[in-house]
């Protein structure tokens, strides 16, 4: 009997995660699972602890690099956990909502709050582990708690404050504990004007990141009091490449796959960057993207 043989319906074997990822590359994985309910998370979960299994905890797939090589481990995609509802001021999300349904939910009813998230793409989940947001908000700030499963602990509820919440990081990692879903407070608000501010900080992103490329969002944290995307501008690295990965014309701190670009090439060229910054500057870039690699593997990004 297969590991997962009772879970075959949403259980996918040797998946390649090249077709789960912004990104756009990645090698297979052992097994790739997406619940349809808490129920069916926790189990899965918790049989591929039991086996020894490495577990990954998938949203939309953006903020990450997949390395190439097979990866013997679970993935738990929470795409199919998508609820969202309203009590009041406070809104109820499934981890695997996709962000901008969360932004026309609550512009729909009137509440406001979420438009710093506007022009962020990935999953309620994904933003609350990696404390989404930019220069006009994170989502931190409108969290109030979230239901987490935690290894050998079951379903419990984490107030904001014990998420450990910093910048572009929380306590959510590797998994442990796993965010089921996640409730916000909000404010009451014209949906018009909403919409507008909306439209106004997607327009501005338009501007000046590269949305329609295939790309991770920001590959680097901004060191304090600098820009990752101005340092590696001023070290002219714009448009440099190896294979099909560039970085970004438009915003230095994206690094796009032009097509046929591997994980290898994202990976030598992250290190390019760094080392060409570290030169010029004295100034380490952390990154902000999170890289899966076997745990075989002793390649460093």
């Amino acid at each position: 009997m297969s590991l997962f043989d009772d879970l075959h319906a949403i259980t996918l074997i040797d998946e390649r995660m090249a077709l789960h990822t912004s990104f756009g590359v990645g090698g297979e994985v052992s097994y790739f699972i997406t619940p349809r309910s808490w129920a069916e998370l926790e189990l899965a979960h918790d049989r591929s602890r039991a086996a020894g299994l490495r577990v990954r905890v998938l949203g939309r797939g953006s903020n990450i690099l997949v390395t190439d090589e097979y990866h013997c481990c679970a993935v738990i995609s929470t795409e199919a956990l998508v609820g969202v509802a309203r009590t009041g001021l406070r809104v109820d999300a499934g981890a695997g909502l996709a962000l901008p349904r969360l932004l026309a939910a609550a512009e729909a009813w009137g509440l406001g709050g979420f438009e710093p998230l506007a022009g962020i793409p990935g999953s309620v989940g994904g933003a609350v582990a990696m404390n989404a947001g930019g220069r006009h908000g994170t989502i931190g700030e409108r969290l109030v708690g979230a239901m987490v499963a935690c290894p050998d602990a079951g379903v419990r509820w984490v107030e904001a404050g014990d998420l450990g919440l910093s910048y572009r990081g929380s306590s959510v990692v590797e998994g442990s504990p796993v965010v089921l879903s996640a409730t916000f407070e909000l404010e009451r608000a014209a949906p018009r004007g909403l919409q507008a501010r909306r439209r106004s900080i997607t327009a501005e992103k338009r501007a000046a990141q590269p949305m329609g490329a295939r790309s991770a969002g920001c590959v680097f944290k901004n060191p304090p009091g600098q820009s990752a995307g101005r340092l590696i501008d001023q070290a002219c690295l714009k448009g440099t490449s190896v294979g099909d990965a560039a970085v970004s014309h438009k915003h230095a701190n994206f690094i796009v796959n032009r097509g046929k670009a591997r994980a290898s090439d994202i990976l030598d060229l992250i290190g390019l960057v760094r080392d060409r910054v570290l030169d010029r500057f004295g100034v380490c870039l952390e990154l902000e993207i999170e890289i899966w690699a076997p745990e075989e593997s002793t390649r460093s990004a």
